[in-house]
């Protein structure tokens, strides 16, 4: 189940909760005051891979695209 960050409407506290669906997005109360006019925030991460991992993942020959792909299938 994905984790989402939300920011309240109401007293502008950020919080981050787990939702089982998005449909659910929609149920989500502010932990804080209870208020249901919440926000979801865009979140991002990233990882950084070393050693094997990262020269394993690395592929020689293909240009990197910006696709959801990564590039890796020529659609771009």
């Amino acid at each position: 189940m994905p984790m989402y960050e939300f920011l309240c409407g109401s007293c502008e506290k950020d919080f981050e909760t787990i939702v089982s669906s998005a449909q659910a997005v929609e149920q989500v109360e502010c932990p804080e005051c209870g208020s249901k006019k919440v926000h979801k925030k865009l979140s991002l991460f990233a990882k950084s891979a070393s050693g094997a991992a990262a020269s394993a993942s690395t592929f020689s020959g293909y240009s990197s695209g910006g696709g959801g792909c990564g590039g890796m299938c020529s659609c771009h």
